[in-house]
């Protein structure tokens, strides 16, 4: 998703994980890839780096993507949204952050379930609808019409796996660097 004010080369990635449940995932259905699954993210707008700077304006990002795509609101919350330092994690990391992709871990548990369908971009409802797991638990997300349904993976590389297929494989990537491990 992204607002229409034009995009700076950044891109913000929210790994959600739950602390009963997991990874939380997105199911979205691509013409040419298929069913696929994704973190919560995409791009930074131009206005965001313009007002905020990079650091903050990719945190910003995040927290607009994810309440975008998945209804979880931490505009108010920023703290949660933990910003992960790639250029930490060696070699792969460092290629990470060069792509100019940032990562930020939220931890959510019960409490965070979405209980109302939240506005879009705009203010608009269109599209959007509360959805419980694929993965059947109980715990609700507000999705965007980008997104086709959401499952919990408890097991760090089968998460890292199921998003290969997103953003040029590189948030499989971000999870084994992130959950510290190694590429098989």
């Amino acid at each position: 998703g992204g607002g229409g004010n034009g995009r700076s080369g950044f891109r913000s990635f929210v790994v959600v994980k739950h602390a009963k449940h997991g990874f939380m995932l997105l199911e979205a259905t691509k013409a040419r890839k298929g069913r696929l699954f994704q973190l919560p993210g995409g791009h930074v707008d131009q206005e965001e780096l313009a007002a905020h700077g990079e650091r903050e304006a990719c945190r910003v990002a995040a927290a607009r993507e994810l309440v975008e795509e998945t209804g979880l609101d931490m505009r108010e919350n920023m703290h949660r949204l933990v910003p992960v330092d790639m250029e930490a994690m060696g070699e792969k990391g460092s290629k990470l952050n060069a792509s100019r992709r940032r990562y930020y871990r939220l931890d959510i548990n019960d409490s965070d379930s979405v209980e109302d369908i939240t506005t879009g971009p705009g203010g608009s409802f269109r599209g959007r609808r509360l959805a419980t797991p694929l993965s059947m638990e109980d715990f609700r997300l507000c999705l965007s019409h980008e997104h086709t349904g959401f499952k919990f993976e408890r097991d760090g590389a089968a998460a890292a796996e199921a998003v290969a297929q997103h953003s040029g494989g590189y948030n499989k990537q971000a999870v084994l660097l992130i959950e510290g491990l190694r590429d098989v």
